[in-house]
């Protein structure tokens, strides 16, 4: 019988991507026991990109002691491959949004600093090659300043003062110095995955998009955008080339813009580091269909995100494709059905969004389920579903 692949993302705040893959098998073991499933959870640079690269390629996963956003001590998870050469780090880990209540989020003051003390520490402990460094799910607009100044760069000001933490200390930036920066970031390649096409700066820069997601009001959005430009400013006199007008930069409230411009960091989209891990290609090739899903199917899951880049593959090879999500918005469906693939809102009528989200691992099953009584006798035949 032909395979099924289960290639899910996560659901935000919900289900993880692994949680969310067995939730389907679930579902369509409930309806047929012997059908040949293939489970295989993706992130595309967010939430589970840890988890999906460890188990992918036989990794562990680790803890340090860092801070979040706000400076509060904490522990955080990183990920171990190819017997410590490779290091997986998730900028949400010691910078997320989800970790702090409405109250404390305030890109003028959060800062990404914790992301480099745990980068640091695994680099103590490891002395790694390789370092993947997924931007999702930040709480920050402070350019990566954070990060760099736990790994020795120094943000002063006029007077040779550091900076207070946060995207609005970069306003006072008047000196960066990187004689006592980490070894870390020119030893190791640095490899930053991404998945929008945002610059620093701008309509659509970090400050304008994602301030406002991040707690900031419109007087704050624009004492960023002013920060930033000057924090784009002098790293470019430090290095010697301006990075703040790559597609990308403005990722994570613009941690691209000081990785590139002052370690050995490449970008590249979080969903191919990903599928190339997890050997998707040759799943997709052994597949019949493919079940996918994530908590809302809308116009930015086509702006390089897990469903988006998965129908692009799926409609390369005429591979059905179905999306199980939380909710579907008509330019989701739209977007999808332009791939040939079909979406579905998991939710049944009227529910509130906490006991939706509650409820969200028996919703999965239950759709899942539906699917597979719908395809079974397709799936039955010898030939290819198309």
């Amino acid at each position: 019988m032909p395979t099924v692949l289960i290639a899910p993302n996560a659901f935000k705040g919900a289900l993880d991507a692994e949680s969310a893959a067995q939730a389907i098998a679930r579902g369509v073991a409930a309806v047929d026991p012997d059908w040949p499933l293939v489970l295989c959870p993706l992130s595309d640079g967010g939430e589970g990109f840890i988890r999906a690269l460890v188990a992918a390629r036989g990794g562990t996963l680790e803890t340090a002691p860092t801070t979040n956003a706000r400076g509060f001590a904490i522990e955080a998870p990183y990920g171990v491959l190819d017997g410590g050469r490779t290091v997986v780090v998730e900028l949400s880990s010691a910078a997320g949004l989800a970790q702090l209540p409405s109250s404390e989020r305030d890109p003028l003051v959060t800062t990404t600093f914790g992301v480099g003390c745990l980068i640091a520490e695994a680099y103590r402990r490891q002395r790694f090659t390789r370092l993947l460094l997924a931007l999702g799910g930040s709480a920050t607009v402070d350019g990566g300043a954070g990060l760099l100044e736990a790994l020795g760069v120094r943000f002063l000001d006029d007077r040779g003062a550091p900076l207070p933490r946060g995207g609005g200390g970069l306003a006072r930036l008047a000196r960066v110095e990187t004689a006592d920066a980490s070894p870390v970031l020119q030893a190791a390649e640095i490899l930053v995955a991404v998945d929008v096409t945002n610059p620093l700066l701008g309509p659509r820069g970090a400050a304008r998009v994602y301030g406002p997601q991040k707690g900031a009001g419109p007087a704050q959005v624009e004492a960023l955008e002013a920060a930033l430009g000057r924090y784009a400013d002098l790293l470019e006199k430090a290095c010697g080339r301006r990075v703040a007008d790559l597609p990308g930069a403005g990722s994570a409230g613009g941690v691209p813009t000081g990785l590139l411009s002052l370690a050995n960091a490449r970008m590249e989209p979080g969903f191919a580091i990903v599928a190339e891990a997890v050997g998707l290609d040759a799943k997709l090739d052994a597949a019949a269909l493919v079940l996918t899903g994530e908590g809302q199917l809308d116009d930015q899951s086509f702006e390089g995100k897990v469903i988006g880049r998965l129908a692009e593959r799926c409609h390369e090879r005429a591979l059905p494709l179905v999306a199980l999500c939380g909710a579907v918005t008509p330019a989701g469906e739209t977007g999808l059905a332009a791939s040939g693939g079909a979406a579905f809102s998991i939710v049944r009528g009227p529910m509130r969004e906490a006991e939706a989200i509650a409820q969200t691992p028996a919703l999965l099953e239950r759709a899942a389920a539906a699917v597979a009584r719908l395809v079974r006798p397709w799936l039955a035949a010898p030939q290819r579903l198309c």
